[in-house]
């Protein structure tokens, strides 16, 4: 019986003809979500329509492009396309948009095959980091969060402390980006430092591993990582400093140094992301209401 003379219908056999697709890949794309199960119409007998064909060879060009099998789903969930075309038009949009503007799915689909490679690896580090740590975290452990194989890893890295460092890169880059975000327009040079650190303080706990390790592995003698921590510190110090020395230019602020204030507005920040995690009734609110109070008027007298 052919597909003709089910009304379209296809076996497992002609559907993998259909798609140069063998039949163990398309039931492993089965296994993994991105296919429905059809119903067996008879015991041990199950026919594919065009539809299953059309988003069968969708998943085969996204595939084939590099995408990961969790990129692909989350991707599919959302974006049910019904032909591949319509997969090539919303990465051909994707890629014509500003980075500001992209939906998690259309980033992934903008990327180059490379980039989206590297993004998954330091998407799953950075999971598997917040989870085991840096010591006791292995590459294998990454590989495998991300769904590919050790030699990929080290095809894009040399081993688990560059990855550690270019997963503190991408965090340091997301934390800047999404606290300048926030502030937006906003021009008071006290308030911009309040919401830059609320959004801190909102990410402190998926942050813990990346101080922790830098410190911990700084203080077991790892000059790398110790002038890598040095280096995430100042950077995060000379964002803090551009809204200090913008309000000691309105007034706002009387004469200091911005870079020693930035940092001990880290060091507080610090404090307060530990309290965020520990304390469940801890008021952020409030308590950066009470900071930002303090650094307009200090502890001098009216």
């Amino acid at each position: 019986m052919d597909s003709r003379s089910t009304g379209g219908l296809m076996k497992m056999k002609q559907l993998s003809l259909a798609s140069d697709l063998p039949v163990s890949t398309i039931k492993f794309y089965m296994a993994k979500g991105l296919l429905m199960v059809p119903e067996k119409e008879k015991p041990n007998v199950v026919y594919y329509d065009e539809a299953f064909l059309k988003r069968l060879l969708i998943i085969k060009k996204m595939r084939a492009e590099g995408m990961s099998i969790k990129s692909m789903k989350s991707i599919l969930d959302k974006y049910p396309f019904e032909k591949v075309s319509d997969w090539d038009d919303f990465r051909r949009q994707a890629r014509e948009k500003e980075a500001h503007e992209l939906g998690e799915e259309e980033r992934l689909a903008a990327m180059s095959d490379e980039e989206r490679r590297t993004e998954e690896i330091l998407g799953a580090a950075f999971r598997v980091f917040s989870i085991r740590g840096y010591h006791n975290a292995t590459v294998d452990d990454i590989a495998q969060e991300a769904g590919i194989s050790k030699g990929t890893c080290y095809q894009y890295f040399t081993g688990k402390e560059d990855i550690f460092i270019a997963t503190m890169e991408r965090t340091l880059e997301t934390l800047m980006a999404e606290a300048e975000a926030a502030a937006g327009e906003t021009r008071d040079a006290l308030t911009r430092l309040g919401i830059e650190g609320l959004t801190f303080i909102s990410k402190y706990s998926d942050l813990q591993f990346m101080f922790m390790g830098m410190i911990s592995e700084a203080l077991g003698g790892n000059d790398r990582l110790k002038k890598k921590a040095a280096e995430v510190l100042g950077r995060v110090a000379e964002f803090l400093a551009k809204d200090i020395e913008r309000g000691i230019s309105e007034g706002v602020f009387r004469a200091v140094d911005p870079i020693t204030v930035a940092y001990a507005l880290l060091g507080i920040a610090e404090v307060v992301g530990n309290r965020y995690v520990v304390e469940e009734e801890f008021d952020v609110l409030s308590f950066f209401v009470n900071l930002m109070d303090f650094m307009q008027h200090g502890l001098s007298s009216p």
